[in-house]
């Protein structure tokens, strides 16, 4: 199946200024430390016990000295560096969280509820993360993949607050189309293949919290043709973290 490049697509946020006065606020992406680097040594030794085989250990992008650990549990543990020392500076466990459940089509199973590697500003002073749950099927020759996230506010107290819920992250589906040989001989792309990607752009209006802007990208291609036969559909939607549906 078709691989996404989420990650960019995800953190992007389009032009520095939504317009002529209002600024577009960053997500500050998580990057991956090496295990035999001094700084996942260093992690580690905050945390103690925690750093498994399903743990990863990550570092602010940028100029950014905040330090983080996430696992399969799954959750996110902060840590600070104060000169040379590595301080556990607050852990949020998402453990005990579900998250919406979409097996209901009787088709789609859940593979796993992940954090995804990247911290998004709710206003000058708070960031969420983005809990993401991954649904698939598998066809014969094909598949399907959905994933969807909650964002979560990370509260000082180690508690979190549902900023965003079920939000459509991405997905992809490919449905075989060529079922001979004669039938592959004649073509050369024997799927019908679509998929959707989620970006994201932050806009600071003056207001408690900052206004997200959800732009999903739809994409699909029809089996039998070459790539310039692919379409693309885009929907926007303006949402406000806490607000009521």
């Amino acid at each position: 199946m078709k691989k996404i490049s989420i990650l960019f697509l995800i953190l992007a946020s389009g032009p520095l200024m939504a317009n002529d006065n209002v600024p577009v606020i960053k997500p500050i992406p998580l990057i991956a430390l090496k295990k035999n680097s001094e700084q996942y040594a260093g992690v580690c030794h905050a945390v103690e016990n925690r750093c498994t085989e399903s743990a990863k250990v990550w570092k602010e992008k940028g100029v950014g000295e905040g330090y983080y650990l996430t696992d399969s549990t799954p959750a996110i543990i902060k840590i600070r560096k104060v000169k040379n020392n590595y301080i556990k500076d607050g852990e949020w466990s998402f453990s005990q969280y579900r998250g919406t459940d979409h097996s209901s089509d009787g088709e789609l199973n859940r593979e796993e509820i992940s954090v995804f590697p990247a911290l998004y500003p709710i206003n000058k002073t708070e960031q969420a993360v983005a809990l993401v749950s991954k649904w698939s099927t598998a066809y014969s020759g094909g598949g399907r993949v959905e994933e969807y996230a909650d964002f979560l506010i990370l509260n000082s107290n180690g508690s979190h607050q549902l900023a965003f819920k079920d939000i459509p992250f991405s997905s992809s589906e490919m449905i075989r189309a060529c079922f001979s040989e004669e039938d592959y001989a004649k073509n050369s792309h024997c799927h019908d293949e679509s998929w959707s990607i989620l970006n994201l752009k932050i806009i600071d209006e003056g207001k408690s919290y900052y206004s997200w802007k959800f732009i999903t990208r739809s994409y699909n291609w029809p089996s039998f043709t070459d790539k310039s036969s692919v379409t693309v559909e885009t929907s926007e939607q303006v949402k406000t973290p806490l607000q009521k549906e």
